[in-house]
């Protein structure tokens, strides 16, 4: 049973696909449907724009072949059913760097040098695709400055364009596609939201969640929110767009 899918997955599921496992893993398994990528994860995952969360993840096998017809997705010797509930990231109405926000950076060559940067590119350009792994800590650290510059008010189709030319594994295209419309792991949201109230405990539990992702993923994609939090105003200035009012900002 499906319990829930990220918005990008639920695009995908609403209709009829087909596809492949790409790979395996521990407590995922990523799906290649219509030429775009899904995640497979259990139900005690934090939720993601790719991420379906599964009641118990299925027994998938490398290159077995999936369809889904919008109520069913199943591969070869398992099925799941949906559709479940659809999960969006939200973002505060207004971002200011603070002490708080700095508390997530990490010490690191790849962030020392992301620090370094004074604009989205020169970011991207400096630290994309840099380390090994399914997303990259350069990648990691990229999707946490562009998820704050699009709260911040950048510009999405300019975002979307820089990480689009990032030469990089495909779950991590994936997962920069999604940071540069807005949209990344739930506890990235939710430290969004506890440091533009200055919520020193909500951000607290927030990172601890963010660094049980992964290896390191979760530590540089907050690392990457500090670093766009304290370039906020360049961040503004360089990627204007009009102002969408007061509240929180759902807009994919």
């Amino acid at each position: 049973m499906i319990v829930d899918a990220g918005i990008g997955a639920a695009e995908l599921l609403r209709r009829p696909v087909s596809g492949r496992v790409v790979s395996v893993h521990r407590k995922a398994a990523y799906l290649r449907l219509d030429g775009s990528l899904v995640a497979l994860v259990a139900p005690d995952a934090d939720p993601g724009p790719i991420h379906v969360r599964c009641a118990a993840l299925p027994p998938c096998r490398v290159g077995e072949h999936v369809t889904g017809d919008g109520p069913r997705l199943a591969g070869e010797r398992w099925a799941l059913r949906g559709p479940g509930a659809v999960w969006r990231g939200t973002v505060p109405g207004t971002l200011v760097d603070s002490a708080l926000a700095r508390k997530a950076l990490i010490s690191g060559e790849i962030v020392e040098a992301a620090a370094r940067t004074e604009t989205l590119d020169d970011l991207a350009a400096t630290v994309g695709g840099r380390g090994p792994g399914l997303t990259p800590a350069g990648d990691d650290v990229l999707a946490g400055a562009v998820l704050v510059a699009w709260a911040a008010g950048a510009d999405e189709a300019r975002l979307v364009a820089l990480t689009g030319a990032v030469r990089t594994t495909e779950v991590s295209r994936a997962f920069l596609a999604w940071a540069a419309r807005g949209q990344s792991v739930a506890p990235a949201h939710d430290w969004l939201h506890a440091v533009a109230a200055g919520d020193r405990a909500g951000a607290g539990r927030a990172l601890a969640r963010l660094h049980r992702l992964g290896a390191d993923s979760g530590r540089h994609l907050g690392a990457g929110m500090a670093l766009g939090f304290a370039q906020l105003p360049r961040v503004v200035s360089q990627t204007a767009r009009a102002a969408t009012g007061p509240g929180l900002r759902q807009r994919v």
